[in-house]
């Protein structure tokens, strides 16, 4: 009896390591900034932006040069911001998005301000980030114009 419980113990540990092989095998390892698009960003910052207002920052333009209406909305704050305003905002910026830009980041305590000059553009996409409640986590404000 030992000896068949040795047995069953040795075939479940070959068994488990072979499916936590298979699954080491097949994990996506490509960094999170290459898969949202953010690598590719071409950015000057100035400003004193946190790591949390910058990471937003950074997303709202590869969701907006991606045309990504559905992946802008998701960053909105809740209550601020709906797909008709993430549609929106992608017919007016998502072309400029796709070109350098600089962005001016102005801290506050809860909100942020973010002013974003795109090449080639006139005007200036103007985003208020707010305080998620979170640590240093934002979402940006949609429902006004950009």
């Amino acid at each position: 009896m030992r000896r068949a419980s040795y047995r069953a113990l040795g075939l479940m540990g070959a068994a488990a390591l072979l499916l936590g092989g298979c699954n080491a095998l097949n994990t996506d390892k490509t960094p999170a900034r290459v898969k949202s698009g953010v690598s590719e960003l071409d950015l000057e910052v100035t400003g004193r932006p946190t790591p949390g207002s910058l990471s937003v920052t950074e997303r709202v333009l590869a969701r907006l040069g991606a045309g990504d209406v559905d992946g802008l909305a998701g960053l909105a704050v809740e209550g601020e911001g709906s797909g008709d305003d993430a549609k929106r905002w992608v017919a007016r910026w998502g072309e400029a998005a796709r070109r350098p830009a600089t962005a001016r980041f102005f801290p506050g305590e809860k909100e942020s301000t973010v002013d974003i000059r795109f090449a080639g553009e006139r005007g200036t996409l103007s985003l208020r980030l707010k305080d998620k409640g979170y640590d240093d986590e934002y979402g940006v404000v949609l429902g006004e114009d950009g």
